[in-house]
């Protein structure tokens, strides 16, 4: 079969870029150590009654966050990719060797699914759902049937599909391997020569891993910040951007994404250069929306004496219309709760958010981003003592920014707090990171 390369097509799809721009109106949606399944007492991907001096070479490959690894053919070519909300994906390709052989993995949270899909209720339609997204595009169809799935320690369910795969006049293999935890998805697809594909299965293994929060590092809490926004959009489009041009894509590729960039950069913020990126992401960091609701307090002469129901009071008083008056309680909630730091950290959020589009937009390296997302990284710890904090106050920002409540389940900020619980919940989630590392440039 002709070679594919699977990942990048996975990487850019269900991208929608939400910029979550300067104005208070909604901006819309143009911008915001034993190895299991190898062990003689389980069942495995590998035939059982194969000697194992006789099986293919086989290799270790292990996702970026450290939370799964995947046993697989030897001397494959791995490509990472950060997903959204401490996701991880592993693009394996066979190069010159198994010419036509490729395998994406991936580890998704279930509240942040890539492409962020509104309808996945089980394993079935995760599989189904991951499955459509990573072949599309790809010039590959593949007729699925289920088949056993051996078991994976630490999984609550797998199951397993294999089928013909179809590539213009040309025919091969495809396998899918898919399993799920109380707040994980994993899989594992496999698309190639019949031969390839027959030797993958023969060794082929899933493994999750414990204890990848601890090794978290400064790219990761980065990630955190924006994890949010990154599940809304399907994707961190940073990261997105970063997979595509190490793996080679071609300009028109890039110009995808890059072009919604400009776009959302221009309407949502009124960035058209790199001058206009940094002033705004300096902003952001300085004053930004945090400013301008200390100084709307201030318009009522807010005080610490002031209890929350005599502002309430004088609110009411105002015959303010209804999000002008949601607006303000946020702002007081934020400020009673964080004083001067009451929603900056709304703010700076969004500092990676912008950076990760003008990046993809060619106003900035992917150096010069990074580097200033770690400016504002450095300020949160000085602003906030945990993630709940920072969290909390993002909250309270976009309830400002959106004039939505918290309390409404079905306005866009009910889903975010239900969101974010989700996400602080998951034991290798954005949230894991130890808030209190050290900060360092490591990229």
């Amino acid at each position: 079969m002709k070679k594919r390369h699977i990942l990048l097509l996975t990487a850019a799809i269900g991208l929608t870029l939400t910029a979550c721009g300067t104005s208070k109106e909604t901006a819309g949606v143009t911008s915001d150590n034993t190895t299991t399944g190898t062990s003689t007492e389980k069942e495995s991907v590998q035939e059982q009654a194969q000697e194992p001096e006789n099986l293919p070479a086989s290799q270790e490959y292990v996702s970026s966050d450290g939370t799964y690894k995947v046993i697989l053919l030897e001397a494959l070519t791995q490509t990472d990719m950060q997903l959204p909300a401490g996701g991880a994906m592993m693009g394996l390709d066979g190069g010159s060797e198994r010419k036509g052989f490729s395998g994406v993995s991936l580890r998704s949270g279930k509240s942040s699914i890539p492409g962020n899909p509104d309808d996945i209720e089980s394993l079935d339609d995760f599989a189904e759902y991951i499955t459509d997204m990573t072949l599309k595009g790809s010039g590959v169809t593949v007729s699925w049937e289920d088949t056993d799935a051996p078991s994976l320690e630490g999984a609550e369910r797998c199951l397993a599909w294999e089928g013909v795969a179809i590539s213009g006049i040309s025919s091969g293999q495809a396998y899918g391997y898919f399993a799920e935890t109380a707040d994980s998805y994993y899989m594992v697809v496999l698309v190639g020569n019949d031969d390839d594909i027959e030797e993958a299965r023969q060794i082929l293994a899933l493994e999750l891993l414990e204890g990848a929060s601890v090794a978290a590092g400064t790219k990761d809490f980065i990630s955190g910040m924006t994890a949010v926004l990154d599940s809304v959009n399907g994707a961190s489009v940073m990261e997105t951007f970063k997979a595509m041009e190490d793996s080679g894509a071609t300009k028109d590729q890039l110009e995808v994404i890059a072009s919604q960039a400009r776009s959302s950069l221009s309407e949502s913020w009124g960035v058209e250069n790199a001058d206009d990126l940094m002033e705004m992401a300096d902003w952001l960091m300085a004053e930004g929306h945090n400013q301008d609701a200390l100084d709307f307090l201030a318009e009522f002469d807010v005080n610490e004496d002031m209890q929350r129901d005599a502002f309430d009071a004088a609110l009411k008083e105002q015959n303010l219309d209804g999000g002008t008056y949601i607006s303000l309680l946020a702002a007081y909630d934020a400020w009673e709760a964080y004083g001067d730091s009451a929603i900056a950290a709304w703010d700076l959020s969004r500092v990676g958010t912008i950076l990760g589009f003008g990046y993809a937009s060619g106003y900035c390296t992917y150096e010069e981003a990074m580097d200033k997302m770690l400016e504002s990284a450095t300020k949160a710890q000085e602003l906030y003592d945990s993630w709940e904090d920072f969290n909390k106050s993002y909250l309270y920002g976009y309830s400002y920014w959106a004039e939505e409540s918290l309390d409404d389940a079905d306005s866009s900020a009910g889903e975010r707090v239900k969101l974010v619980s989700d996400m602080e919940a998951q034991a290798n989630g954005p949230y894991s990171v130890n808030w209190n590392i050290d900060l360092t440039k490591e990229w």
